[in-house]
């Protein structure tokens, strides 16, 4: 199989492509673990079921460039509305949530630096790749 490039991903919040990144974090699904684990288990095993599933937090990080894009996600922050949530990768594939803003950064400024902007997303609901 051939391997994706990383460079020309997209990632979009709220209908905002947001510009200048350097970094999108994956997107990582869990289920929590319920143990059925019975007295009439005779195997010697522990048993399980899959519980609530959880897809977890993603966080991008780039460049500070005061577009109206990165406005944006403050702003999402503030309201605490879930927004839809797309990542493009350079083959046409998708995976599509809907998120809420949980914390963001700007900064830091250093000698010989540009400085960085940063934002975390609360993925609530179901993830899909397509």
């Amino acid at each position: 199989m051939a391997k994706v490039r990383a460079l020309g991903t997209t990632f979009t919040f709220n209908t905002a492509v947001i510009p200048n990144l350097t970094s999108i974090g994956e997107v990582s699904v869990s289920a929590d673990e319920l143990d059925a684990t019975t007295l009439d288990s005779l195997s010697g095993y522990r048993e399980f079921l899959a519980g609530f599933k959880d897809s977890g937090e993603l966080t991008i990080t780039g460049y500070h460039d005061g577009s109206a894009a990165q406005a944006g996600i403050r702003t999402a922050f503030g309201t605490g509305a879930a927004h839809a949530t797309i990542i493009k990768f350079p083959d046409n594939k998708t995976v599509t949530f809907d998120s809420f803003v949980n914390g963001f950064t700007i900064g830091s400024a250093d000698v010989d630096g540009i400085v960085g902007f940063g934002a975390t997303f609360r993925i609530t609901g179901a993830v899909t790749v397509s």
